[in-house]
């Protein structure tokens, strides 16, 4: 009997589990008026302190936790927040079959996410994981009480925000000075709004106790699951999409393991040994089912000869097989690595699927 290689699967939510958006969608359903408009002006203003202003206390997953007053003004709490993301959970297709079979497979599955805690875990009981093993930003709303004064304050400041100008920061801009005036004014409201105006709010203390979930923090993810497994980075698949996998991505890599792009935006394709492109998850259990058998070369050869060809795969054991195979029938994916493809094309390829499954909107790159 062929041995069994040890494994241990870590994957993003947003993008490799899931079709959602979750801030956008709050923001388009709770925040009412013009919550889509108040969603962009923040992510935008969020964009300009990171990439322009280059503020070292903010990243760009800043905009969950710069909403934060603003739902709490509109009544929401830790049992609302929960309830709304269990009702408008978005699997990506397959999901639920293909991760009902991985997790039949006894090897250890985390999740790690950037979304709030009350996000990450509808995604991982909808999939039946261990609640112990998804990592992702803390939240309780519930610790924050609200006068009613302040209530009213912060709905005027949604509708200033909203109603300034469009907050659009040319690609090239490199400074305040770069930015056309009426980006200027923008600017100058979001400044004195979340620089001066709700600091001096008794909600600021969110703004203080309540840490987004970056690159680095998914980094020590994978270090944190693997000192609860005893296992290795060589045992390691690593799935996201995204900047903010990048640092987990590398890490995983370096220790031997393998990094996968999942309908990845241009820095994870660039990032990710392999890359999958895929309009269903099912492509995840086959890579997992031949990194089992024949480790990372096996799992590289496949990618290396994309999803015709690789006739590897079709001796693993008839009842994993034929799982597989009736998972990913009638669906479409493609699979390319580093050498095989030049990472520009896979981009654009990948990108294309990830809009055509999400949307436009909410797949773009950030």
């Amino acid at each position: 009997m062929q041995e069994i290689h040890p494994l241990q699967l870590i994957t993003d939510c947003e993008g490799p589990l899931t079709l959602n958006d979750h801030v956008f969608e709050l923001c388009r359903d709770i925040i009412q008026p013009d919550g889509v408009r108040f969603c962009t002006q923040v992510r935008r203003y969020v964009d300009y302190l990171v990439r322009v202003a280059k503020k070292p206390e903010y990243q760009a997953e800043d905009t969950a936790r710069l909403i934060l007053p603003f739902l709490k003004a509109h009544g929401l709490t830790n049992a609302k927040l929960s309830d709304y993301f269990l009702k408008n959970l978005k699997l990506m297709p397959g999901a639920e079959g293909a991760y009902r079979f991985l997790n039949s497979q006894g090897f250890p599955i985390f999740e790690v996410s950037a979304g709030y805690r009350h996000y990450a875990e509808a995604a991982g009981k909808k999939l039946k994981f261990n609640l112990k093993h998804i990592f992702c930003m803390e939240l309780d709303l519930d610790r924050y009480p609200l006068a009613a004064a302040a209530k009213e304050e912060l709905l005027t400041l949604q509708e200033e925000i909203a109603g300034a100008p469009d907050l659009a920061l040319p690609p090239e801009a490199a400074s305040l000075e770069d930015l056309p005036a009426p980006v200027k004014e923008a600017i100058q409201v979001c400044d004195r709004i979340f620089g001066e105006l709700i600091p001096a709010l008794d909600i600021a203390a969110v703004y203080r106790e309540v840490h987004p979930f970056g690159g680095p923090d998914k980094a020590r993810a994978v270090a944190e699951s693997l000192e609860q497994t005893g296992l290795a980075l060589k045992d390691v698949i690593y799935v996201g999409d995204g900047r903010t996998d990048v640092d987990a991505l590398k890490a995983v890599q370096a220790g031997g393991g393998i990094g996968i792009s999942f309908n990845g935006d241009v820095h994870a394709v660039k990032t990710a040994e392999v890359s999958v492109i895929a309009d269903n998850a099912w492509p995840i259990a086959l890579l997992a089912s031949v990194f089992r058998l024949w480790g990372k070369e096996g799992v590289m050869e496949l990618a290396a000869k994309g999803a015709a060809g690789a006739g590897r795969y079709l001796v693993l054991p008839e009842a994993v097989i034929d799982t597989l195979m009736r998972g990913l029938q009638g669906r479409n994916f493609n699979l390319h690595t580093q050498v095989s493809r030049d990472p520009e094309s896979t981009a654009s390829e990948s990108m294309a699927m990830r809009a055509r499954l999400r949307g436009a909107a909410v797949a773009a790159p950030r």
